[in-house]
């Protein structure tokens, strides 16, 4: 287990966090400066509790004093916080032997880095509290307070006033600091007796803005309003990043549009903020909103709020690839299209989605033109969006046109690249009287006309009619235009809808004319056709073809006709007195088919004169229990059969 520490002050804590009561012991020549013993016997409680904890007695000062409060420029620090130590004319001042005769300037302080202590001990203490001074307004040297501060304390042996800690909360405005020495530095000017100024209170809530804490926040505000002092600008400022940063996004935003409402001119740096840490948490709407805002503010001609480009870029990035329309197209109108910013390949990819998604065809066109204007290859991607935007608004021509610009760029458009058309098409069917005109209005143009836009169309066709007669009329008309002629696509849709053999013996001929082999899926339809009102052998044919055709793209692996088509069979064959039925059972037995409820229920409508002709149904009726069939006939049938020749054989 670590050794156990006792508890030293507050201010030692902040200057060296890791200094235990021993060691300052042998460091300091003196007492700490507050009582040891009382500091030793208070417990230890949370950081972020000091203040609350010494609330009564910072109210207690603010109601017996009152300190002095001017107008400061550049700074909340009153001048008359510090008043250097009077030391007696007769007596040196410590360290006066190493102090040279004003050689060492602030500015030199400031600019020092590893030589720091050899220079604070030339310089006079004055100097030194000058740098103090200086050092609040340099951005990231505030981690530097803390060793001059030491430096004054140890070696110049001066006693903490409202300067020096004033100058440590300033510390803490360096991502070095923390709320819990905030804590510390406000338990320590308590236990010492030394009343927080306003100037301090307001430098806390800005060093909460960086490191947040509810608690000792809301301490510091009561503070404050005890003392009479209404929050400032800046204050506001401070306490509007604190709640952002604490997580309180609605009270955050809250505060920032009462700053705009009351006319305050509001730092540009404030609107980025609130846009990188609402767009990082995903309120990508408030991020929108604010950086709106921040667009009227630079309507009013001030520079100070120029928007800087990787703000711009930076929000057209997260709007697109989180879809958010109106942010990506406000970024994207301001600055991509005024060519002021050059977004990558993948961002306006992602702009084309997002156009995509809110059916955006400008939008969708101007992406598509700047990477074209780039050289990039499209791709089937690029153009499907656009073809969805197209079509999602109703422009049908414009959607054809992109479909043939695709088969020009030697991109052939599948199936999937027409689905919003097809969607068009049920929406609006009226459009399919006008297509042929605009597919043809294309060729003379100069387009290709891709054979998936004419499947779409006899798709849309088939949906809306009960025949399939006005698609094979289509079909014929619009295959002309067509150069590379019909797919199996084309054939698909048209089966679909086709239910005599005489329709699909016409489709298979043309499929063999264009040197197309029928798939599986599609020989199981020629079977069904057939099945229905057409030939018996003529269905055996195609089954017996269909094993050695190919699966269709995106069908399941089965190796047969499906349970619904094989019943029809089957149910044609017993109706035909077809032998090669009972053959049919026996292979689907052998792949595991269960067919015997249907088989029962044949055999249950099969006459008599017909089972005591076949053989294998006396067979399959003997096999059978009583529940399955009616007995009586079962029995009768059985017993004609001695007297009656069988008149049929079976064939394999």
């Amino acid at each position: 287990m670590p050794p156990s520490r006792q508890a030293v002050d507050g201010l030692w804590r902040c200057l060296c966090p890791s200094v235990d009561a021993s060691l300052l012991a042998k460091a300091l020549e003196r007492p700490t400066l507050s009582s040891t013993s009382a500091i030793r016997s208070r417990p230890r409680v949370r950081r972020k509790d000091c203040l609350h904890r010494h609330q009564g007695a910072v109210r207690s000062f603010g109601q017996q004093s009152h300190v002095q409060e001017t107008t400061f420029n550049n700074s909340s620090i009153s001048p008359n916080l510090y008043v250097e130590t009077k030391w007696p004319e007769s007596q040196p001042k410590p360290g006066s032997d190493t102090v040279a005769n004003g050689s060492v300037t602030a500015k030199d302080i400031i600019e020092a880095k590893n030589n720091l202590t050899n220079v604070l001990a030339k310089a006079p203490t004055p100097v030194i509290y000058e740098a103090l001074r200086e050092l609040r307004n340099h951005h990231g040297q505030h981690g530097k307070i803390r060793p001059i501060i030491k430096f004054l304390l140890e070696t110049r042996k001066d006693r903490p006033n409202p300067f020096i800690y004033e100058s440590l909360i300033v510390a803490n405005w360096d991502i070095t600091g923390s709320a819990d020495e905030l804590g510390f530095i406000f338990d320590s000017m308590v236990a010492n007796g030394v009343e927080p100024s306003i100037g301090a209170l307001q430098s806390a809530l800005k060093a909460l803005s960086v490191h947040p804490d509810y608690l000792l926040r809301a301490d510091i505000l009561r503070s404050l309003e005890v003392k009479g002092a209404k929050p400032d600008k800046e204050t506001r400022f401070s306490v509007t990043l604190g709640l952002l940063r604490d997580g309180q996004f609605e009270r955050a935003l809250e505060m920032l549009e009462d700053l705009v409402r009351s006319n305050q001119l509001v730092p540009g740096w404030i609107f980025e903020i609130f846009i990188y840490t609402l767009t990082r948490r995903g309120f990508i709407d408030e991020a929108v909103k604010v950086m709106q805002v921040r667009l009227k503010a630079r309507n009013k001609n001030n520079q100070s709020h120029v928007l800087p480009l990787g703000t711009w870029y930076f929000l057209l990035d997260e709007c697109s690839r989180a879809l958010h329309y109106e942010g990506t197209k406000m970024v994207w109108d301001q600055l991509v299209q005024e060519r002021i910013v050059n977004p990558p390949d993948g961002i306006v990819l992602n702009v084309l989605n997002t156009a995509c998604r809110h059916q955006d065809a400008d939008l969708a066109t101007r992406a598509i033109e700047l990477l074209a204007e780039r050289g990039v290859r499209l791709g089937l991607h690029h153009y499907e969006a656009l073809v969805e935007c197209y079509a999602y608004n109703g422009d049908l021509p414009n959607a054809l046109q992109v479909l043939c610009i695709m088969e020009g760029a030697d991109i052939a458009p599948e199936a999937a690249s027409t689905r919003s058309l097809f969607l068009l098409f049920r929406r609006s069917p009226q459009l399919l009287d006008g297509v042929k005109e605009m597919m043809e209005s294309l060729k003379t143009a100069g387009y290709k006309v891709p054979i998936a836009a004419i499947n779409v169309v006899l798709e849309a066709v088939c949906e809306e009619e009960q025949t399939v007669h006005k698609a094979i009329g289509m079909y014929r008309d619009l295959l002309q235009l067509c150069s590379s002629g019909p797919d199996l696509r084309t054939f698909q849709v048209l089966l679909q809808k086709a239910q005599d053999a005489k329709t699909a013996q016409e489709l298979e001929s043309e499929m063999l004319m264009y040197t197309l082999k029928p798939t599986r899926d599609m020989y199981e339809h020629f079977v069904r056709c057939s099945v229905v009102d057409g030939d018996l052998n003529t269905a055996f044919k195609y089954m017996a073809q269909m094993e050695l055709a190919p699966l269709a793209r995106n069908t399941s692996r089965r190796m047969w006709i499906s349970h619904p088509t094989l019943v029809q069979l089957l149910r044609r064959c017993f109706k035909k007195m077809d032998p090669r039925a009972w053959a049919v059972v026996d292979v689907a037995r052998e792949r595991k088919i269960d067919l015997e409820i249907e088989i029962r229920k044949l055999l249950a409508e099969m006459p008599k004169e017909d089972m005591v002709l076949d053989e294998r149904a006396q067979q399959e009726v003997a096999s059978m229990g009583p529940e399955d069939v009616d007995t009586s006939t079962a029995a009768k049938a059985l017993a004609d059969v001695n007297q009656i020749k069988a008149s049929g054989s079976f064939a394999a």
